[in-house]
């Protein structure tokens, strides 16, 4: 003859093994949204130190100079072609081949030299010109992260435009 046990659970047992299960579900999906939400700051946050905020990256773009001319009624005070194009060749020259040895501090130098937002936009407009990438594309292709946020917030500071 064989014995066996059974164990019956009542309608409390099961109810209470399903909050349980229900409330362990919910705890853990609280947590998850908890770091998803961590995760979406984190990146949120590099890609605005990355930028420098929305105004310096507008800075990069080859029309703002025509948008601020056109939009502003007084004379704007802005870089001549050739030293723009100048500038331009000396970012260049900085970007050795093979990723070697660029010459940031130079980069920095250029971009500490500029006056205004129009005349990032006229460097970018000439690099664009003379070699045919986009300079903003370029620096952070061949700077790191933390070089390109030194560079975009030398160009935060700077004021859009000036005028006579």
């Amino acid at each position: 003859m064989r014995l066996t046990k059974t164990h019956k659970i009542g309608i409390g047992s099961a109810l209470g093994l399903l909050v349980f299960t229900v409330g362990y579900i919910s705890v853990r999906a609280k947590k998850r949204d908890a770091r998803y939400a961590q995760l979406v700051k984190a990146i949120s946050g590099v890609l605005t130190d990355i930028g420098g905020g929305l105004d310096s990256a507008k800075a990069f773009d080859l029309h703002y100079k025509a948008r601020v001319l056109q939009n502003v009624s007084q004379t704007v005070i802005t870089l001549k072609k050739q030293t723009a194009t100048g500038y331009a060749n000396q970012i260049n020259s900085a970007l050795t081949p093979w990723y070697l040895n660029d010459d940031e501090e130079k980069i920095y130098g250029i971009f500490r030299g500029l006056k205004d937002k129009v005349q990032v936009s006229q460097l970018a407009n000439a690099y664009q010109e003379e070699y045919g990438n986009n300079l903003i594309d370029v620096l952070k292709d061949r700077l790191s992260t933390s070089e390109v946020k030194i560079i975009m917030g030398i160009v935060a500071k700077l004021p859009p435009y000036r005028t006579l």
